[in-house]
């Protein structure tokens, strides 16, 4: 095999395993590991058998095919899948809705061990006790919002 399709080999081998470990089975690292070590070989082969321009030339091509890939991959189906492209704005989350229940009244649909499900304004909602245990079908009121931490505490009957 002469050099220059070693280099080229070496430098398609590491993007299909860099392709791989980003899109097949991300996490675990060797591939992408394996797919990196691939294409900085195809730099060495190149920069030690054809001279230092193929190497720069190589290492160029590397770092291009690998950016296109980074720009490339978001704009994919899978790449759609993997990327969280909204946002969440201040004042739209669940903390505003909830801090509204403070001093309302319901029922516990769970038990409250501390944690549990209370129908409140025929809502379901996540709530937690201060330790105590609540029985379901218990009144129950709001005793505090802390984040989108739901306090409730027994009522009397």
């Amino acid at each position: 095999m002469t050099p220059a399709l070693l280099v080229v080999a070496l430098l398609v081998a590491g993007l299909v395993l860099l392709a791989i470990e980003v899109l097949v089975i991300p996490g675990i690292g060797l591939v992408g590991l394996l797919g990196g070590a691939a294409v900085l070989g195809a730099v060495a082969v190149a920069w030690a058998t054809l001279g230092a321009a193929h190497g720069l030339l190589a290492l160029g091509a590397g770092v291009c095919a690998t950016g296109l890939l980074f720009w490339a991959l978001p704009r994919t189906g899978a790449g759609r899948r993997m990327v969280l492209l909204e946002t969440q704005r201040s004042g739209r989350g669940p903390d505003a809705r909830l801090a509204a229940l403070v001093g309302k009244e319901g029922r516990a649909l769970t038990p409250l061990r501390p944690a549990g499900t209370v129908e409140i304004e025929d809502r379901a909602v996540d709530v937690v006790t201060d330790g105590l245990y609540v029985e379901a079908g218990t009144p129950v009121r709001v005793a505090s919002v802390e984040g989108n931490r739901v306090v409730v505490e027994p009522r009397e009957p």
